[in-house]
């Protein structure tokens, strides 16, 4: 029940906090248990909520011992949020022995067609690539096969994350889930009971469950790469979407965009280093010149368009929905950034604390005005209240944004009328970069997709 309404409100969370989430691949889980979900581990607590409000079943969690705890939060932890501890030897070597009990846990719930979520990278870092994957995963799953004479059908369904920025409110969240990996397939019929061949294959089958999860996230190899990358978010995909025809908001699209990126960044650094730092110094001039100036990438590519009347008609009209949605979320917004600055955490965690600091703090808000507004105004009305708080707070964030961006349209229509020479310029560092990156992609097609 618990676990239940919890679900719900990280879900309401969840829409809230992020700008815009996408979840492809819902369709590739099967229809029934048991399951056996792995994911990649970018944002400490905040990946099991994502998981967990992006799937239908319920699922068990296998968390950290040094998390879990005793006491009450470890009954909250193993009752209420269904986690099954884990103990690891680097950071609590005396209660390793007590991971047997986990084993007999996990082969139990997936026995009775439970779901499981387990991140084998092992730990978390804020970090747009896979870590080399524990083989606890497999283990678990050959040894729950093993106990059903390998008939069970655990399937290994890779998740995988990707978040624009976890640690940013209103930034952008994208779950791919891949196809599932079935062990029982995957292992020779006349040598399944083989301990030494179960050994042996536990390996080949990570490696294999890493690969898959590779395909479901953005993997780049170094700090660099994934530097250029980011870079490239500012400028770039907005303009290639444009051109191949993509909706703005297709989110899988842009992924797609990405990979392909990744690929043809990693080839022209391997094979025209020159190439690929004098094109880095121009990102970065470029984007210096932007920061410099107070404008924004989006606002030089549309530079010229009229939307001006139809925008000023939007801000009149939802006018009063912005103020009422303001007033009535304000307090608890600003609660939530006083709470999150002034505690001290590693930064994997600052993303997952705003989002649960924010949950509960909005909860209990919600609950205390509808409860006032119902006992003064409303009655039983009331309980639709926070319906209507929450949506308005949202078209809020939504109409705070649109005036950052109205005001830096403002600057860059007062910089053509002072210095035209200047914006032509930032027009012409743009359209360069992208021609050069245009060719980078063309050249990788045909060099070396074939395409």
């Amino acid at each position: 029940m618990i676990y239940a309404i919890l679900k719900i409100l990280s879900r309401l969370t969840i829409w809230g906090y992020f700008r815009k989430v996408k979840i492809v691949g819902r369709e590739r889980i099967p229809k029934s248990g048991p399951y056996l979900f792995v994911a990649n581990h970018p944002s400490a607590f905040m990946d099991p909520i994502v998981v967990a409000s992006s799937i239908r079943p319920p699922v068990y969690f296998i968390a950290a011992g040094e998390y879990v705890g005793t006491g009450l939060k470890g009954w909250f932890f193993n009752k209420a949020l269904h986690t099954i501890p884990v103990y690891r030897p680097s950071t609590r070597p005396e209660d390793a022995h007590k991971n047997k009990d986990m084993f007999v846990k996990c082969y139990e719930h997936l026995s009775k067609k439970g779901a499981l979520l387990i991140f084998p990278e092992g730990l978390s870092l804020t970090e747009k690539k896979l870590k080399p994957l524990k083989t606890g995963t497999v283990r678990i799953a050959i040894g729950a096969e093993e106990q059903h004479a390998f008939e069970l059908g655990v399937p290994i369904i890779p998740i995988g994350l990707n978040y624009s920025d976890p640690h940013s409110f209103r930034s952008d969240l994208f779950v791919k889930i891949g196809k599932p990996i079935y062990v029982n397939e995957l292992l020779e019929q006349d040598q399944r009971t083989d301990k030494d061949y179960q050994i042996a294959q536990t390996r080949e089958i990570t490696e294999l469950i890493q690969e898959k999860m590779q395909a479901t996230i953005l993997h780049l190899d170094s700090e660099e790469e994934e530097e250029l990358l980011d870079k490239l978010e500012t400028i770039f995909y907005r303009e290639v979407k444009k051109q191949l025809g993509f909706d703005y908001g297709d989110k899988e699209g842009e992924f797609k965009i990405q990979k392909d990126f990744i690929s043809a960044i990693k080839y022209f650094k391997e094979n025209d280093a020159e190439l690929f730092e004098t094109t880095e110094q121009k990102v970065d001039d470029y984007i210096a010149n932007l920061e410099k100036q107070g404008v924004s990438d989006k606002d030089i590519g549309e530079f010229g368009k009229r939307y001006r009347f139809r925008r000023v008609g939007t801000f009149i009209l939802g006018l009063p929905f912005f103020i009422f949605g303001l007033i009535h979320n304000i307090l608890p917004y600003k609660l939530v950034g006083v709470l999150t600055g002034k505690i001290k955490m590693e930064v994997t965690f600052a993303g997952s604390m705003s989002l649960a600091i924010g949950l509960f703090s909005f909860l209990l808000w919600y609950i205390g005005v509808s409860i006032f507004i119902g006992k003064m105004f409303l009655g039983w009305w009331a309980v639709f209240y926070p319906v209507l708080i929450y949506t308005t707070g949202l078209y809020a964030l939504i109409y705070t944004t649109a005036i950052r961006n109205s005001k830096q349209r403002k600057i860059l229509r007062t910089l053509a009328k002072t210095d035209r020479s200047l914006l032509s310029d930032l027009m012409s560092q743009r359209s360069m970069i992208i021609t050069i990156f245009m060719d980078w992609q063309k050249e990788y097609s045909e060099k070396v997709l074939g395409i």
